[in-house]
């Protein structure tokens, strides 16, 4: 039913919060290593960017409803896939989906559990966790750090436990389901950005009278410029998401302001926090929240917790989106929610605490995130002005292939450089991906230089 569905708020709320995550903590040190002056000029280039690519790919389903005469079908990500790329291409894309959605959850998975951890110990002076290997036992610990129980553990901590039992609960409902608990991430989120502000807005005054420059401790141009372009391409994580939004989002809402706005919002915030982070804690830490919670001041650490609680209702999101694109591949709901919701979990209670395990996620989010949050959906878009039915088609039958893969992607080339809504698209998608291959070759440079 509409009244069920998304409104223009609740799209951008929801918006928001998808795109706030551990990157943000980050920001501080890649400002300080690019400079001011790059960092936010690339923030700035991948928010417009990812907002042409939000564009074109709903574009792009609107075209396929028109052609697939299905007005009132849902697509989700892979059925787009599969009308416009062919039935391989959407086992590719439900295996990059999956892992891109899976490493962003366990991602914030981790950043939560130990920050959580780290509250209980601002709160109570101790945390515990269960150590299930080599032996059984009880562990306590009252570090203030963000692992306080070290790292290449194998244990599971109390605030890994509280964060689960929310997690799977939210993921096991539907995404319009969620729409007060990404009310009251926002509401936290908010939280943070003012308290975090009164907390370094008077350090970043007095570094810039220390260092006598209005730039603190960093400067207008970094030694290492080109450390902003994979932070810029993989903190914008949202065009997977906007098939699923589209489908649940009420009719007549304006769906492109709501996603727009967003996107520009997170980008001040980014600014923001990048910027100001940056003149105070140039080279510090990769993780603001660390040196905000030291400090043990009444703002750093209402910001602190407020950013933790605020980056866990998003954190659902990604599960059921999961399982949303897993089920519209295998048609078997009940898999589909387990694989989704539960495996990701599953996967980070043993491994969350490794060394290894955190490199295995960077990776993942180099080599995939990027290609299915921009390489696809820009594929999808410009494979979409081609003809693809004259007749209602079935979103689970799999679309005739009988030309090979590259003369199917050249005719849609060709098709799509006619159209200007194609023409962006390829372009984009030309642009965007040589990106990510420079991000690529920039990170193997650097672990093999390391």
């Amino acid at each position: 039913e509409e009244t069920n569905k998304f409104d223009f708020s609740s799209i951008f709320i929801l918006c928001v919060n998808t795109m706030n995550g551990p990157g943000l903590l980050a920001l501080p040190k890649t400002f300080s290593e690019c400079g001011i002056i790059p960092g936010v000029i690339a923030m700035a280039c991948m928010a417009w960017i990812t907002q042409e690519t939000c564009i074109v790919l709903a574009d792009a389903i609107l075209e396929t409803k028109l052609k697939t005469l299905q007005f009132e079908a849902d697509f989700e990500f892979t059925d787009l896939a599969r009308i416009h790329l062919g039935p391989i291409s959407e086992q590719v894309t439900i295996m990059m989906l999956s892992l891109t959605l899976g490493a962003l959850a366990i991602a914030q998975i981790t950043i939560v559990a130990q920050a959580l951890d780290a509250m209980a110990i601002a709160a109570l002076g101790k945390s515990y966790g269960i150590r299930y290997y080599p032996f059984f036992e009880v562990s306590q610990s009252t570090s203030s750090s963000l692992q306080p129980f070290g790292v290449n553990q194998s244990m599971v901590s109390v605030g890994f436990l509280v964060a689960m039992v929310i997690c799977v609960a939210l993921g096991l409902m539907d995404l319009t389901s969620n729409s007060l608990p990404q009310y009251i991430s926002f509401a936290l989120l908010a939280c943070f950005v003012v308290f975090s502000g009164l907390h370094i807005s008077p350090l970043a005054i007095e570094s810039m009278d220390l260092n006598q420059s209005y730039t603190g401790m960093t400067s207008w141009f970094g030694n290492d410029p080109a450390s902003i372009i994979g932070v810029a391409v993989f903190n914008y994580s949202i065009v997977i998401a906007i098939p699923s939004l589209l489908a649940d989002t009420r009719t007549g809402v304006n769906f492109g302001g709501a996603t727009s706005g967003a996107i520009w919002g997170v980008f001040t915030l980014y600014a923001f926090i990048g910027c100001i982070g940056a003149i105070v804690y140039a080279g510090i830490t990769d993780n603001v929240i660390e040196p905000m919670l030291q400090a043990k001041t009444f703002h750093g650490t209402v910001a602190s917790f407020a950013f933790v609680w605020a980056i866990i209702p998003p954190l659902p999101i990604y599960t059921i989106l999961i399982s949303r694109n897993l089920e519209q591949v295998s048609g078997r709901p009940v898999l589909s929610k387990f694989l989704g919701v539960f495996v990701p979990w599953l996967l980070a209670l043993f491994l969350y605490m490794s060394e290894a395990f955190g490199s295995f996620l960077v990776w993942t989010s180099i080599l995939v995130l990027g290609f299915t949050n921009y390489t696809i959906p820009l594929l999808i878009a410009a494979s979409s002005k081609s003809a693809i039915s004259t007749t209602a088609v079935d979103s689970k039958d799999e679309m005739p292939d009988t030309r090979s893969f590259m003369t199917v992607l050249l005719n849609n080339i060709r098709k799509a450089w006619a159209d200007e809504i194609g023409r962006k698209a390829l372009v984009l998608n030309v642009f965007t991906t040589s990106i990510l291959i420079l991000v690529i070759c920039i990170n193997v440079r650097s672990s093999y230089i390391a």
